[in-house]
């Protein structure tokens, strides 16, 4: 009976923690690179679940300045997966501009994105996990 109750113990423990560590707000820092210095401002988007990817409606947002090639900003931000974008606004009308056939016209930046063909509009494929361990994420501004 003692190993059973010590048992319980250390699960109820072992899960509490283990609770309390995806409760937990993480803090990381978000790096933008490729850059183009002083050529519009930098807005960045984190989309927390697939339909607010898909409605374009971002759990928060945020600006940069461009005065550095690479710039990173830290942030809080709860445990779980996100799809996080960017794009510099030449034009500096705050928003994506596109051609005739959709393509962007400025530069545009996506999480788990590296450059070639185009990004997906599926949240799942671009994604991030952000937990206990993630210190750092990366996205690299392009143009198409």
């Amino acid at each position: 009976m003692k190993r059973f109750i010590c048992f319980l113990v250390t699960d109820f423990i072992l899960t509490s923690f283990c609770f309390a560590q995806t409760l937990d707000n993480i803090k990381a820092t978000v790096e933008i690179t490729n850059v183009t210095v002083n050529d519009g401002k930098i807005f960045v988007a984190v989309f927390a679940n697939a339909e607010s990817f898909k409605k374009e409606e971002p759990e928060f947002a945020f600006e940069l300045e461009p005065d550095k090639t690479i710039l990173a900003v830290d942030v809080t931000i709860p445990a779980g997966e996100y799809v996080i974008s960017a794009i510099q606004d030449a034009n500096n009308n705050q928003k994506l501009d596109y051609n005739l056939i959709g393509i962007p016209k400025e530069m545009v930046a996506i999480s788990n994105y590296y450059g070639k063909g185009f990004p997906s509009k599926n949240f799942d494929k671009q994604k991030i996990t952000i937990d206990s361990v993630t210190e750092k994420i990366t996205v690299a501004l392009f143009k198409f």
